[in-house]
Formats: structure tokens, C-alpha cells, sequence
């Protein structure tokens, strides 16, 4: 099938309110992920036998496999689906059951250990599962002119549920036993997964066209150019994010900033809350006026951003919390405009292992490359606050980079959209030829 057909099945599925759908999944969601990112805390200070924090960055690492991964569940879903349920819903309904025994089970370990560590998997694999399923679907259904909408709605309302969870955090850490906030988020999570599935997935799609697996359909998409310009552009964007990573870190081992645990559970809220801002209205935007000129602007703006992170005086924390609100605006507005082009190259039959390849690629360019160089950098600076700074400055540098693969990509899209139909029908087609033989 080409990219014309796939577009016209999505003009034909789409509604308006998936969009509602779409910002209820990812609030539930930025609320469970934020409780994910919790896990550390929770090894180091609310179990019987606490763990030092180093090693509980080491156990966290092994707790997110499931997300550098994620290709492996585009994969799976544009290849095999579940008698007449499609290819896409029988795997929301696998993670949303995954997720009942990780959010259910875990609060009940109080002390760490090889169970602690494997119900954290399980909980974090059904995260991600969703999370993969659900982007996929997200691109089957949605036609180009709601793409920056569904990327806002989505960012967006991670956002608003991060903050949301900040101050779930915040309030009950250390008043009412953690397991509660777990609860909590698990509940919800699960909730989102079986609302999902009110969307309509296109049949052609979820019946014969997926019988078998169509090796060439990869063998196409990961000989073009642009795939690999749009992976290079995801390693540099996902590095240049990776700020996100180790702000936290960077608040909570540099003794000269007067904050503590819950002061910074505060600080996740006003930086979801920023992004829940800046996402939504880039994503609007994108739609709106040229793509280029939003990515630009985002990509500035977050740039700006992390240089004025060496004049913040630290020691005012109302100073602080203004700044990791802005941080998170930038942020949210940076991310919608990566999505989206993560999106706009995902595509057709295999359009859900395309784009969990790029979030995949994202991922490890921000945990497994930014966040390492900055750490490092940070460590070599004496782990100051300047040290610190000056070190999430290479943030800025990746984002910086990532604007040489957006420029190809972003003029290949203007091209592909001013040729005829059948002139893209004809390259499809002259392409699978070249395969055959």
C-alpha cells in the first residue's frame, strides 16, 4: 500500500475527539511515568534496607529496558495481529494487564531485592507498551493536518499529568506510605489503556494486508536517505533533551542549593506545567503556520533557555522554580515539534515500527548519550553548581546540531507534498520492483 492510500484510510478513520483520547492517555501516563522515575527515591529512602544512590541509578537503568526497546513492539504489532482484533488493540489490552500486576503488586515489596527489581520491569514494560501501541495507532488514525494537534495534546497532557503527579508527590511522601501514590497512578494508567481502545483502527490495515511479515516493506524504508537523516536527527535532538534527565540529579547532589526531596517533587510540577504550556501551543502552532519557522523557533528558545541556566542564582528558590517552569515550556515546545517529524517519516503498512524505531533512537540519545556526557562533564567540573551548568550547556550544543538533518528532512516533506499522486505511486512501486529483483 503507498503513503497516498495509508493517508486516505486516515482521513477516513479520524475523529475530532480522539484528540480528548489522545490527552487523557498521555495525562495518565506523565502521572505513571513520573511515579517510574520515582523508583529510585523509593530504593534509597522508603524500603526496609535502602540502597545507596548510586546504586539505585544503576538498578533504575535496568528497570527502563523495556523502553530503549520499543522498536520491538512496532515491530510486533505492523506484523502480527490477534485473530479479528487487529494489530494493535489486543497489545493495549496485554499491557494494561501487565500493568495491574506491576502497580498492584510492587507497593507491596517493603524491602529491596530480585523482586523488587523485576516487578519494576514488569511495571515499566507495561508503560512502555502502551506507550509504543498507542503512538502507533496514533499514526494510523491521524491525517497530516491534525499531526501537530495530536503531538500537542500528547505532550501536552503529559505534562499537565507530571504536574499533576508533583503534587500528588509532594503531598504524600513521607505523610501516608508511597504505595498510595502508586496506586493512584496504576489506577489511572490502566483506565487510559481501555479508553484507548474507543479508537477506530483501519481495517485494511488490521485484516489481510498484516497476514504475513513483509521483510522488503524494511528493506525499503531503511535504504531511503531520510530514514537515517531522520534517525541522526533523533540521537541529537534525544541528547540535546537529556537535560530533563539530570536536572534533578544536578538539584538534589549540589549542595549548595537549599532544596529538598519535596521541594523538588514542587519543582516537577512547575516544570510539567511549563510543558504542558509550550507543547500544546507549539503543536497548535504547527499546524497553523510552517513547520520550519516553529522548529526553529523551539529549538531557539530551548537553546536560549539552557544558556541562561549560568546566570540563575540558585540559592532563591522562587528564582528557581520560575526558571524550571520556563525550562519545561521549552521543553514541551521542543518535544511536540521532534514528535512531529518522528510522525510525518512514520508512514504507511510499517508506520508503528518506524516511529518507535525514532523514539527508540531518541531514548538512548538522551539517557545513553546526553545524560552520560553531562554527568561525566559535571564530575570533571568538580560538581558545583557552575560545574553543573556549564556542563548541561553540551544540551544546547546537540540541539544546535540537530538543525542540519531537520533542514533536509523538513524540505524533502515540501517536495514530497508538491508531487502528484501517482508520481509517489509510481516511486513506490518502481522501489519494491528494485527489491523483487
Amino acid at each position: 500500500m503507498s503513503i497516498e492510500d495509508f493517508e486516505i484510510r486516515q482521513k477516513e478513520v479520524w475523529r475530532e475527539w480522539y484528540l480528548a483520547i489522545q490527552g487523557f492517555f498521555y495525562f495518565a501516563q506523565g502521572v505513571a511515568f513520573a511515579a517510574l522515575l520515582l523508583l529510585p527515591v523509593i530504593m534509597t529512602t522508603y524500603v526496609s534496607n535502602p540502597i545507596s544512590f548510586d546504586d539505585a541509578i544503576t538498578y533504575q537503568f535496568v528497570i527502563m529496558i523495556p523502553w530503549y526497546i520499543k522498536l520491538l513492539y512496532g515491530l510486533l504489532s505492523d506484523n502480527v495481529s490477534i485473530s479479528k482484533f487487529g494489530r494493535r488493540k489486543p497489545y493495549i489490552v496485554i499491557a494494561s494487564l501487565l500493568g495491574v500486576v506491576g502497580w498492584f503488586v510492587l507497593p507491596s515489596i517493603t524491602k529491596f531485592g530480585a523482586g523488587f527489581v523485576i516487578l519494576g520491569i514488569i511495571l515499566s514494560l507495561s508503560i512502555a507498551l502502551s506507550d509504543a501501541i498507542i503512538d502507533s495507532l496514533a499514526v494510523d488514525i491521524t491525517p497530516e493536518k491534525r499531526r501537530g494537534w495530536m503531538q500537542g495534546v500528547g505532550w501536552g497532557g503529559r505534562g499537565a499529568g507530571t504536574a499533576s503527579a508533583g503534587i500528588l508527590f509532594y503531598f504524600i511522601l513521607g505523610k501516608v506510605p508511597w504505595s498510595v501514590a502508586f496506586y493512584i497512578a496504576g489506577g489511572l494508567i490502566i483506565i487510559a489503556g481501555f479508553v484507548a481502545l474507543f479508537y477506530r483502527e483501519p481495517s485494511i490495515l488490521a485484516k489481510e494486508e498484516i497476514s504475513r511479515v513483509n521483510w522488503n516493506d524494511y528493506k525499503v524504508e531503511f535504504k531511503k536517505k531520510e530514514t537515517w537523516i531522520v534517525t541522526l536527527f533523533m540521537l541529537l535532538s534525544g541528547a540535546g533533551i537529556a537535560l530533563i534527565s539530570t536536572f534533578t540529579t544536578f538539584m538534589n547532589e549540589t549542595p549548595s542549593i537549599p532544596i529538598n526531596l519535596e521541594e523538588i517533587g514542587l519543582g516537577i510540577t512547575f516544570f510539567a506545567l511549563g510543558q504542558f504550556v509550550g507543547a500544546s501551543l507549539m503543536g497548535i502552532l504547527g499546524d497553523l503556520i510552517p513547520f520550519f519557522i516553529v522548529l526553529l523557533t523551539s529549538t531557539g528558545l530551548y537553546i536560549a533557555g539552557i544558556v541562561a541556566l549560568i546566570f540563575i542564582p540558585y540559592t532563591n528558590l522562587t528564582i528557581l522554580y520560575v526558571m524550571i517552569g520556563i525550562l519545561g515550556a521549552l521543553n514541551g515546545g521542543f518535544e511536540a515539534s521532534q514528535m512531529r517529524i518522528g510522525m510525518d517519516y512514520s508512514q504507511g503498512p510499517i508506520a508503528g515500527s518506524l516511529y518507535n524505531w525514532y523514539m527508540s533512537v531518541s531514548n538512548i540519545g538522551q539517557i545513553g548519550l546526553g545524560s552520560i556526557i553531562i554527568t561525566q562533564l559535571a564530575i570533571a567540573f568538580g560538581e558545583t553548581t557552575a560545574g553543573w551548568t556549564y556542563a548541561m550547556q553540551t544540551a544546547g550544543v546537540f540541539l544546535l546540531l540537530s538543525i542540519i538533518p531537520a533542514i533536509f528532512l523538513i524540505q524533502w516533506l515540501r517536495k514530497r507534498k508538491m508531487e502528484p499522486a501517482n508520481v509517489l505511486e509510481h516511486k513506490v512501486i518502481e522501489e519494491n520492483e528494485k527489491e523483487t529483483v
